[in-house]
C-alpha cells in the first residue's frame, strides 16, 4: 500500500509542478482574425486577449484546447467545460457580452476561458433583431473571441500538492481506526 502511494503521491508532484503558460500572450493568435485595441481587451485586465473574426465556436474552441495542449505539453488535452454565457461577466471582464463560454482547464492547475460572440450564424443569417457586425480598419467580421487565462503559481500548487497527501494520510489512518473499533 505504501508503494501505491509513493507512487501516486510522485506522478501527482510531477503533474503539477510540470511547466505550463503563464500569460495569454503565449497563445497561438486566431487565424484570419483582428485582435482587438478595444479598452479591457489589451493592457487594462490582466491575460485578456480579443479578436474580431469569421471563425465561429466549432473552429475556435478546438483550436484554443489543441494550443493550450501543445503549450502544456502533458500527454492528455485539457478538460472542457461549458457556462452559461451570463458567467462572463464574472471570469472575463464586466459588460461582456457573450453566446458561449468555455473553459478549458487542467484539473488542479490552469483555467483558460474562451468567450464567443456570434451575433450570426455560420450561413450569415442574424441570430437575434438587431445583430451587427463588427467592423475594424474598415473590414467586417462577424465574430469576438475574448480569452481570459488564469494561471496558477508553482508554489500554490506544491501547497495543493501537500493538502491533498496529507488529506489521503488522514482518510487512511481515520478509515484503518474506524475499522479496528468496528470489528474489536
Amino acid at each position: 500500500m505504501k508503494i501505491i502511494f509513493i507512487l501516486f503521491s510522485l506522478l501527482l508532484l510531477v503533474y503539477m509542478v510540470w511547466p505550463s503558460p503563464q500569460h495569454v500572450s503565449q497563445f497561438k493568435s486566431l487565424p484570419n482574425s483582428e485582435k482587438s485595441t478595444l479598452e479591457g481587451d489589451t493592457i487594462q485586465i490582466p491575460n485578456v486577449a480579443a479578436y474580431f473574426s469569421d471563425n465561429f465556436r466549432s473552429f475556435v474552441a478546438p483550436f484554443y484546447a489543441k494550443d493550450y495542449h501543445d503549450l502544456s505539453k502533458l500527454p492528455f488535452p485539457p478538460l472542457r467545460l461549458n457556462h452559461p454565457p451570463e458567467y462572463s461577466w464574472n471570469v472575463i471582464k464586466r459588460h461582456t457580452d457573450s453566446t458561449y463560454l468555455e473553459e478549458l482547464y487542467y484539473p488542479l492547475r490552469d483555467s483558460l476561458y474562451v468567450n464567443g460572440l456570434e451575433p450570426y450564424y455560420e450561413d450569415g443569417s442574424s441570430k437575434f433583431w438587431g445583430a451587427t457586425k463588427f467592423e475594424v480598419v474598415g473590414k467586417e467580421y462577424f465574430t469576438k473571441v475574448t480569452l481570459r487565462f488564469y494561471p496558477s503559481s508553482i508554489v500554490a500548487r506544491i501547497i495543493v500538492w501537500l493538502g491533498i497527501l496529507v488529506s489521503i494520510r488522514l482518510l487512511y489512518k481515520f478509515t484503518k481506526l474506524v475499522l479496528i473499533k468496528k470489528y474489536v
